[in-house]
């Protein structure tokens, strides 16, 4: 029996997917200080970007050569884990909005504060 899944669910099986395989199963320690922030999936479900960020930039072009060398393997396991018709292609990228998201708030914080008449 196959499950149907629409993109939105579809992308949040993907994520808890290659979460937990990153946790769990890939050893490489470029990997170990990656977080998975986002899943975005095609309507078709056959291609999925899956975002991620890191503690520091220097750890940044380290887990995007890893995340290459690792997408074979994610794969699989997305392909194990998550029952669609077509495993989805992978496509890793480094969540910018994290970092954008950081620099609105530093910003924010050194703005004196409005006083309430």
């Amino acid at each position: 029996m196959s499950t149907t899944f629409r993109p939105e669910r579809a992308a949040e099986a993907i994520h808890e997917a290659v979460a937990q395989a990153l946790r769990a199963e890939v050893s490489d320690p470029r990997l170990q200080n990656v977080t998975i922030t986002r899943v975005e999936i095609t309507d078709d479900l056959s291609f999925a970007r899956i975002y991620y960020t890191v503690r520091n930039d220097a750890e940044r072009e380290k887990a995007a050569q890893a995340f290459e060398r690792a997408t074979p393997f994610l794969r699989s396991r997305v392909g194990q884990e998550v029952q669609l018709r077509v495993v989805p292609e992978l496509s890793f990228r480094y969540d910018i909005g994290v970092d954008n998201t950081a620099r609105v708030e530093e910003l924010l914080a050194g703005l004196p504060e409005l006083k309430k008449d």
